[in-house]
């Protein structure tokens, strides 16, 4: 069904490419964005598609700015793509890279202390952490993160949360509007099955301006 449809769209666009640009692509890309919107129980206008998961931790990093002392915390099981992005980062701004190390096997609440502990040493050395990346399930190894209670900790400490969703949508329950995090980046097409390659970024309605 999924092939099909892809097909009835391309046959679409393909006999009246004007038309459908002009016309049709606006509603269908709305109804899209409406129908992941439902699925992850966000408002509509904080979903937005991008060429790649990577593309939306580049976006958010790149919209802030950053001043001297600030810090961007991450995990040591980051994607690589991504750390790329945080090493850009530092080099070309102010901001520095902070890793939170651990190897598996690790538990969950282990986890969390070490990124509470990250975070208040660097509060305690008078600099102030902007943003947490983390993962919904780490791409290598395949692990769950406990990015729950991670994202709670971020609300409690006055981050910002980003989250790299990318094996998360369609893989685990996922409720954004009960998670709450500043940023949500994941794919369509490893688990909710779309044909192509799809990528989502979800915005918290109040870092839309």
């Amino acid at each position: 069904p999924i092939r099909s449809r892809m097909h009835y769209f391309q046959d679409l666009a393909e006999a009246s490419p004007d038309r459908f640009i002009r016309y049709e692509y606006p509603r269908r890309l709305d109804e899209s964005r409406q129908a992941m919107a439902t699925y992850l129980n966000v408002p509509v206008e904080t979903v937005v598609f991008l060429p790649n998961a990577t593309t939306g931790i580049n976006t958010v990093l790149r919209s802030l700015k950053f001043e001297k002392g600030d810090k961007i915390v991450y995990f040591s099981t980051i994607y690589g793509a991504c750390e790329k992005t945080i090493e850009y980062i530092a080099e070309t701004t102010p901001a520095e890279g902070v890793k939170v190390e651990y190897t598996y096997p690790i538990s969950d609440d282990d986890m969390v202390d070490r990124f509470k502990k990250v975070i208040r040493h660097e509060k305690y050395a008078r600099n102030r952490v902007r943003v947490a990346i983390f993962d919904t399930v780490v791409s290598l190894p395949g692990v769950r993160m406990p990015f729950e209670h991670l994202t709670e900790v971020c609300r409690e400490e006055g981050l910002l949360s980003l989250v790299d969703g990318a094996h998360g949508a369609g893989h685990l329950p996922l409720d954004l509007g009960k998670l709450r995090p500043d940023f949500f980046v994941s794919n369509c097409h490893k688990y909710v099955f779309s044909e192509h390659t799809l990528f989502i970024h979800v915005l918290a309605p109040r870092r839309i301006r």
